[in-house]
C-alpha cells in the first residue's frame, strides 16, 4: 500500500497565513543559515575578479579581509527579510493597540518588522559602502606610497574620511524618512536655522576643519617632513580634520590643532640643508683670560673632527650668573642625517667632546644643552 499524502493541508490557514508559507519561511531561515558563508565567498570571488582588473591580484586578499564580513551580514539580513514576507500575514494579524491621550495608537507586529529589517538593512549597506571607501584608499595611498607622491599621500586621508562622513550622513537622513518617517524637508530647514548655532558652537571645530584644506592646498608642509612650532618639533604623521599628529625624536606623538599650524610662525625643518646646535656650559669664575681663550680655540679645532659636524663652529659668553658665566658652543650638522648616524648619538658625541675639553681645565659648573 503506497503512502498518501493530504496535500490539502498546506492550504489550510492558520493566524491568517497558510501552512505552505510557514514551511517556506522555516526553509529560507535554513537555508539562509547553511549558505550564507558559500554565497558570501560568491559575491567576494566576483568583487576579487574586479579588483583584479583594477590593481592586480595582490589586493585580493585586502579586499576579502573588508568586505567579507559585511556582505555575508548583509546577505543575512535580505534572506531573512524574503523569508518573514511569506508569513506576512499572521504577523499582521498579531496587532497591538494603545490609547494615548487624544489618538488611538494601531501598530501590529508586520509593521514593526519590516522597520526593523530596514534599518539594519540601511546600516549593514552603509557598511559595505564604506568599507569599499576603504579599499579604494588602500589601493590609492598604496600606489601614492610606491611613486613617493607626497600630495597625494596627505590629501587621501582626508578624501576618505569626508567619504565615509558624506555616506553615513546620507544613511542617516534615509533611516530618519524610511524607518522613523521623519519630514526630511522640513528637518533640513531646521537643521539650516540652527546651523549657526551649531556653527558658533563649535566655532573651534570648524576653524580646525578648514585649515586643514588651508594646509592642503598652500602646502605648507607635507606628510613625512619634520617641522617645528614653538617648542614642538616631529615628523608629520597625518593630517586630519581637526588636528595634525607630529611625531618627535623620542617617539613622542603631539597633536596640534590645525588651526595653530596656519595662525602660528611654522618651521619646516625639512627644507633646509644643515641644523644648527647648541651646547652650553655654566663655567666656574677664575679661569684666566688666556686661559678662556685657548680652550675656545681648543673647541673650535676639536669639533670638526668630529664628522659630520659642519661650520661654522662658534664659542662665546652668552650670561653671568653669582658663580658661573654661560659658554655657548654652536656647530652644525647636515640635514639629512647620513644614513649611518642618529641626531642623539653626534649630540652625544659633541657633549662629551666639550665636557672633556671643559672640564680638563678644571672650570665645569653645570652644563646644558640646547638646539
Amino acid at each position: 500500500m503506497l503512502l498518501t499524502i493530504d496535500i490539502t493541508i498546506f492550504d489550510q490557514t492558520y493566524m491568517g497565513e497558510r501552512v505552505v508559507n510557514y514551511i517556506w519561511f522555516v526553509g529560507i531561515v535554513i537555508a539562509t543559515l547553511l549558505l550564507r558563508k558559500p554565497l558570501a565567498n560568491l559575491l567576494m570571488r566576483i568583487s576579487s575578479r574586479l579588483a583584479e582588473r583594477y590593481s592586480y591580484i595582490k589586493h585580493k586578499a585586502r579586499i576579502h579581509d573588508l568586505l567579507f564580513r559585511p556582505l555575508e551580514r548583509l546577505l543575512l539580513i535580505i534572506f531573512f527579510f524574503v523569508a518573514t514576507e511569506q508569513i506576512a500575514g499572521m504577523l499582521d494579524h498579531i496587532a497591538f493597540h494603545r490609547k494615548l491621550s487624544k489618538r488611538q495608537l494601531d501598530i501590529n507586529l508586520g509593521d514593526i518588522t519590516d522597520h526593523i529589517f530596514l534599518f539594519l538593512f540601511i546600516i549593514f549597506f552603509t557598511r559595505v559602502i564604506t568599507r569599499f571607501i576603504d579599499f579604494i584608499y588602500y589601493v590609492r595611498i598604496g600606489k601614492a606610497n610606491e611613486d613617493k607622491n607626497r600630495s597625494q599621500q596627505q590629501l587621501l586621508p582626508l578624501i576618505k574620511e569626508m567619504s565615509k562622513l558624506i555616506t553615513w550622513t546620507f544613511s542617516i537622513f534615509w533611516i530618519l524618512g524610511a524607518v522613523f518617517h521623519v519630514n526630511i524637508p522640513a528637518l533640513i530647514t531646521g537643521l539650516g536655522i540652527g546651523g549657526v548655532a551649531i556653527a558658533l558652537a563649535g566655532k573651534e571645530t570648524v576653524e580646525n576643519f578648514f585649515a586643514a584644506f588651508t594646509i592642503l592646498s598652500d602646502k605648507p608642509f607635507a606628510t613625512g617632513e619634520t617641522i617645528k612650532l614653538g617648542e614642538i618639533e616631529g615628523v608629520v604623521e597625518r593630517i586630519g580634520f581637526r588636528s595634525t599628529r607630529l611625531r618627535n625624536a623620542d617617539g613622542s606623538a603631539h597633536i596640534i590643532p590645525n588651526q595653530n599650524l596656519v595662525s602660528q610662525n611654522l618651521i619646516n625643518l625639512s627644507t633646509r640643508d644643515n641644523r644648527g646646535m647648541k651646547v652650553a656650559v655654566n663655567i666656574r669664575y677664575g679661569i684666566s683670560h688666556n686661559d678662556l681663550e685657548q680652550l675656545i680655540t681648543d673647541i673650535k679645532e676639536a669639533l670638526p673632527h668630529i664628522p659630520p659636524v659642519k661650520a661654522p663652529i662658534e664659542a662665546h659668553i652668552e650670561t653671568f650668573d653669582k658663580e658661573t658665566f654661560q659658554l655657548v658652543v654652536s656647530y652644525h650638522l647636515p640635514h639629512p642625517l647620513p644614513n649611518d648616524e642618529t641626531l642623539n648619538a653626534l649630540r652625544r658625541k659633541v657633549n662629551m667632546k666639550v665636557y672633556e675639553l671643559v672640564s680638563s681645565a678644571g672650570t665645569l659648573g653645570t652644563p646644558t644643552v640646547t638646539s
